[in-house]
């Protein structure tokens, strides 16, 4: 074999997440280095389910297509050292081998070493005996055999050899192995993840002819007493960190040890051991925004109790929030909803309320639909179904000053029994729309990053303030005064208002139709010191039914050098209503 493509590279890849998955209780049994969690196999098979996950079901026409999925989902899944050891390989091996669709000998020599190199680099401090001995010696006998030999395979078979032997020194490196009698548990699984690409090279395409590893299967380590020099373990996933690695670990190093740090794209994998997890997890905090965080006490896994740190908290809201059905799904938030009642727009064309609204204007109709607040018994409900699935409850509701949500929402509170009572944690969020979605999102952020519910309400009280929503109107009493209902303007002159203290109210005019460019400008001058100070605006957009302008006002927001516009959305039924067509709506809070 002379050359090997994406799709042998994607095969490679797949096979291997097989091979672990199958054995992944002979890594785990012989773990003792770091720690002696005996967890190695589970993150190395965490790593590449994450793989599987992206690349499965798709075509690749490419090595670079085929890489950046690769590496996205190693980057989603990888757990512990020798996952984010193995994501490093990764993120060195795959762009050595440029964007083709087949690499030789000599470009997979070149791809073996980069990897090696980088996965070293992901470790604050490397130690010998370790997963890194068999990255390097297979990367550096693949190196020398591209030298002499093109077949692939036979420099395969050679390297693998060279792996072998470096696998079975590791005890003689590493004091610690030697004393349980077995050889490093990440280097294990590395070289059945080489096995298996060899087997998959050879054509060999039955996860069931794979042959266990030639490390002895049965081998038990020799018990003893082990110092665990930091108690917990927090591996994170953070987002738009402006930082490199090597001032990452210079922040983080005085937490703890064994830190592992890979930053691809704009996402960076985090791991360290460390016995201040909750300050580990604020400083991770400040780095920018954190996708997904577990904290394990590795003490307790070392006696067989289960360490992951639970945090079981689910979402009730209503419906004038305005969230995507993306985020609702992904995130299993019960969103209660209004009652409208308006028996003639059933009739009217159009998917949303907007549309509707639009075409009654154009037949002149005069009925308003009616909105009544929610009742308790619908709260009650939400709450009922999430604490069937999570131990406490966060309520989020529109503003108290607009309708009577909260006093309902509190109502529910006091009619659940008294045990479930106290799990339930209701926030006026005294906004509606875009600013109660941004409060919902750093809820969700909150949730992630462990915190209690609780903290997560007071921290969200304390947040309210700083939300800032602005909104253009074609005029601001427009639902209060009968005679504004769908009545033509004479004038283009429509109103700016900002919600304060719980309500909107006006506080301009505005006589242009670029409701971006005034919205944008507003933004601008409120924001500049921030901005300076190299804070981060966070931002959504919701629009009656006026895509074009909620785009502009989007694409103007991404020339801040920080931004991050969390969605745009067409506003729910009951601002659509009150707030009238083609309005624009922009929540922003600064990070």
């Amino acid at each position: 074999m002379l050359e090997i493509t994406q799709n042998e590279l994607k095969k490679m890849i797949l096979f291997s997440c097989e091979r672990i998955e199958r054995d992944k209780d002979q890594i785990n049994k012989i773990n003792v280095f770091p720690v002696p969690d005996q967890d190695t196999g589970n993150n190395l098979s965490a790593t590449l389910k994450g793989i599987k996950e992206q690349i499965e079901d798709r075509d690749f026409s490419s090595i670079e297509e085929l890489s950046d999925s690769v590496l996205e989902g190693a980057l989603a899944g990888a757990q512990g050292n020798a996952g984010i050891i193995y994501t490093g390989f990764l993120a060195g091996f795959f762009p050595a081998l440029d964007n083709n669709s087949s690499a030789n000998a000599e470009k997979l020599a070149f791809a073996f070493k980069k990897g090696a190199e980088r996965a070293r680099e992901s470790i604050q401090n490397p130690k010998p005996g370790t997963i890194l001995d068999v990255v390097e010696a297979f990367a550096s006998a693949f190196e020398e055999g591209a030298k002499k030999e093109k077949d692939i395979i036979k420099i395969f078979y050679q390297a693998l050899e060279e792996a072998d032997k470096a696998l079975e020194q590791t005890p003689d490196k590493m004091e610690l192995l030697k004393k349980a009698g077995v050889v490093d548990a990440g280097g294990l699984g590395f070289l059945m993840i080489l096995e298996t690409y060899l087997d998959i090279l050879q054509e060999q395409g039955d996860i069931t002819s794979l042959k266990p590893s030639s490390a002895k299967e049965e081998i038990k380590p020799r018990r003893f007493i082990q110092i665990i020099s930091n108690r917990y373990e927090v591996v994170a996933l953070i987002n738009n960190v402006a930082e490199d690695e090597k001032s990452i670990k210079e922040k983080l190093k005085g937490l703890g040890d064994c830190l592992d740090i890979i930053q691809i794209g704009n996402k960076t994998k985090i791991h360290i051991h460390t016995d201040s997890p909750y300050e580990v997890r604020d400083a991770l905090k400040n780095l920018g925004d954190t996708e997904s965080m577990k904290i394990q006490d590795m003490a307790r896994e070392v006696i067989g109790e289960k360490s992951i740190e639970n945090v079981s908290i689910g979402l009730v809201i209503d419906e004038r929030a305005g969230l995507t059905q993306k985020i609702i799904n992904h995130y299993d938030i019960e969103v209660v909803p209004f009652k409208i009642t308006w028996p003639e727009g059933e009739s009217l064309p159009g998917d949303t309320v907007c549309e509707k609204i639009k075409e009654a204007k154009k037949q002149g109709l005069t009925k308003k639909p009616k909105i009544e607040s929610i009742a308790p018994e619908f709260f009650l409900e939400a709450y009922k179904k999430q604490l069937e699935k999570f131990e406490n409850v966060l309520c989020i509701v529109s503003s108290s000053r607009l309708a009577d949500n909260y006093r309902s929402a509190l109502k529910a509170k006091d009619l659940l029994p008294s045990e479930q009572k106290e799990k339930v944690f209701v926030i006026d969020s005294k906004n509606i729309s875009a600013g109660q979605s941004l409060l919902i999102l750093e809820a969700i952020e909150l949730i992630k990053e462990h915190f209690q519910a609780k903290e997560i309400a007071a921290r969200l009280e304390k947040s309210i303030p700083k939300i800032n929503v602005y909104a253009i109107l074609e005029n601001v009493n427009w639902w209060k005064k009968t005679d504004q209902w769908l009545k033509p303007k004479e004038k283009q002159i429509f109103s700016l208002a900002q919600m304060k203290d719980g309500k909107m109210i006006p506080i301009g005019k505005v006589k242009t139709k670029n409701f971006a460019e005034v919205l944008f400008e507003k933004i601008d001058r409120s924001t500049a010191r921030d901005i300076k100070k190299g804070k981060r605006i966070r931002a959504v957009i919701a629009h009656g039914d006026n895509p074009e302008q909620a785009e502009q006002l989007k694409s103007s927001l991404k020339k801040f050098k920080r931004a991050d516009i969390s969605f745009v959305t067409i506003t729910d039924p009951v601002t659509s209503i009150n707030a009238c067509p083609e309005s624009l709506i922009v929540g922003w809070i600064m990070k």
